[in-house]
């Protein structure tokens, strides 16, 4: 019998597991080419939509209670569907430990949400049901942060209840980030910001998810052109991303403002700020650099840099 996978998403009701499962299937093409069955614990105030249910070949089983949940409860719904995965909206006052599914059933991700703007008093007066929530979890990701200054000091509180899961912010645009201001190589806080080599790969994948708050600040790094096109430079590195075998070019465009002569190979001293527009080269809106000023620099060799 082949092995069946199964999702689950834990987290108190409307921390926004529905609104979760539902960008993932919309967004993952594998999903929406196989079969998945949803399993909701609770109900909130998202639905799933018959329309929606259709469209993304998605079936969804209720259960109200822990005790409903068995293992026959879902080898009897795999005899029926025979789906792909199923993917469980899991309720946080459910007892994980005492959770039981069939042999062949194997749990490949849990993840906990976590509404940032609740956190400080549930976790006070519910810690146990934290320690539940979270002890098992390979990511916990904190939405809602929008004004929250306490992040730091939740995600230490998160640590303290499982040390080998990952911990990620939901950024405004629905991006994730691992990283708070407080842990960036650089002071955010200035409006000047100069950074070695090394700090690069952090700096682009930051700018890259949050572009918004880099914008009206000055950047200043070594860098190396790689192409020109028009008025256009495309600047960047090559990173190592997990081995000598995945090195990837992290690179954007730079408009040359300040119209200084350079050419492919260069490395460069580059002073730029951020903004986001559309990009004849890519046919999107973009993050585009905009170069206040560009020194040249001795010719050396581009090295590969490490994330």
């Amino acid at each position: 019998m082949k092995e069946v996978p199964l999702f689950v998403l834990n987290g108190f009701l409307d921390s926004g597991k529905t609104t979760l499962i539902k960008e993932i299937i919309e967004n993952n093409e594998e999903y929406q080419q196989s079969s998945t069955v949803i399993i909701a614990c609770e109900q909130g105030e998202i639905e799933y939509e018959e329309e929606w249910l259709k469209k993304y070949n998605v079936s969804i089983e209720y259960v109200e209670n822990q005790e409903a949940f068995s293992a026959d409860f879902m080898r009897n719904l795999d005899k029926h569907y025979m789906a792909d995965r199923y993917v469980i909206e899991y309720n946080a006052f459910f007892d994980i430990d005492k959770q039981e599914f069939p042999k062949y059933m194997t749990i490949y991700q849990q993840v906990t949400l976590i509404d940032a703007s609740q956190f400080k008093v549930m976790f006070n007066n519910m810690k146990k049901i934290f320690q539940n929530m979270v002890k098992y979890s390979s990511l916990v990701i904190f939405n809602r942060i929008e004004g929250i200054k306490e992040l730091g000091q939740f995600r230490r509180q998160i640590r303290g209840l499982n040390q080998q899961c990952q911990i990620a912010f939901e950024q405004p645009n629905g991006s994730l980030s691992t990283m708070l201001d407080e842990d960036l190589p650089y002071d955010l806080s200035k409006d000047e910001i100069a950074f070695e080599e090394d700090v690069y790969p952090t700096w682009y994948t930051e700018v890259f998810d949050n572009y918004e708050k880099y914008y009206n600040k000055v950047f200043k790094f070594k860098t190396f052109v790689r192409d020109i096109i028009d008025d256009t430079i495309v600047i960047g590195r090559n990173v190592m991303v997990c081995c000598s075998e995945d090195i990837q070019f992290l690179g954007y465009e730079v408009k040359n403002d300040c119209k200084k002569e350079v050419k492919i190979g260069d490395c460069i001293y580059l002073e730029c700020t951020v903004n986001h527009e559309f990009s004849k080269l890519a046919g999107e809106e973009v993050v585009i650099l905009h170069a206040k000023n560009i020194t040249v620099l001795k010719k050396e060799e581009d090295k590969v840099l490490g994330m």
